[in-house]
């Protein structure tokens, strides 16, 4: 069966400089399903389609020609599923992406990574100072999104909104990579450099492997990926940590410099990482 491996990131790279609109166009075919919205029983009858053809290693499919009236109307607000199941909206190219399911172990790995950053914050006597706000939906220029996790400051720096966190999760359980770079895309273009860093964790639905990358905005609108750390565990049970500790730098995290000896960058290492990725791992049964 495929595995997930580890990559240069020239190719996310290319996706995130690549100077076309939107952030939603590197996911149609050949990469996920797709369905022209044509009216909210089409739209129904389409869903039910996708769950019931999808050979569950893939979480989401794309919904076409979506106008900003009909996205408005139909999709923004709406409670119920299928119209609720939307996590973004690209309104420059009318494309709405729809999840599915929601996976256990996609579930996990962002619930114990929030727990284990948090955590993480104790040494540095910063844990009541960072503020989880969820998986918000947030809104650009660019289009809507939701992060799987985010965060900011408890207290903001004079000027800055609250509108943006400084830092975001996004979890793929999927084969393709091609998920994780279209959320790359938007953190960095759609806040405009107010997303200071991108947090993304993959996880291999075939073989325990988690693979965690960390992006970081430029601040203008660009950024560049700053680490990648790769987890797995052989056969005989030895789990194998690459790339660590994963290092989050304090002033992109609190949006200020650090005024005491404590305050420093997080680190989150080997014993915290392998904690999230076995606890993945619990979930698939490996």
């Amino acid at each position: 069966m495929a595995s997930i491996d580890a990559d240069s990131g020239s190719e996310t790279q290319r996706i995130i400089d690549d100077p076309s609109r939107g952030f939603l166009g590197h996911l149609t075919p050949p990469v996920f399903q797709h369905y022209p919205y044509r009216g909210r029983a089409q739209f129904e009858n389409d869903f039910k389609r996708a769950c019931d053809t999808t050979d569950h290693t893939v979480e989401w499919f794309l919904v076409t020609a979506v106008d900003n009236k009909t996205f408005t109307t139909e999709f923004l607000e709406a409670e119920e599923p299928p119209f609720s199941r939307w996590c973004a909206y690209d309104p420059a190219l009318k494309l709405i992406l729809i999840n599915m399911v929601k996976s256990a172990p996609h579930e996990t790995a962002s619930g114990i990574f929030g727990l284990v950053l948090q955590e993480a914050l104790v040494p540095i006597g910063m844990q009541r100072c960072l503020l989880p706000i969820g998986s918000i939906t947030q809104f650009a220029t660019i289009g809507g999104k939701e992060p799987d996790l985010a965060w900011q400051p408890s207290r903001l720096p004079r000027g800055r909104s609250a509108k943006w966190p400084s830092a975001v999760l996004e979890v793929a359980y999927s084969e393709t990579q091609a998920k994780l770079r279209s959320d790359v895309r938007y953190w960095l273009r759609g806040p405009e450099g107010e997303v200071k860093t991108i947090l993304t964790i993959r996880i291999s639905r075939n073989e325990p492997k988690i693979i965690i990358e960390r992006w970081e905005s430029d601040g203008n609108s660009q950024g560049h990926r700053e680490q990648q750390i790769v987890i797995s565990k052989r056969r005989n049970g030895k789990i194998t940590i690459a790339g660590a500790p994963l290092v989050l730098d304090f002033e992109r995290l609190f949006l200020r410099a650090p005024t005491t000896p404590r305050e420093r960058n997080i680190e989150i290492g080997n014993e915290k990482l392998e904690f999230v990725a076995t606890r993945v791992w619990v979930r698939q049964q490996f």
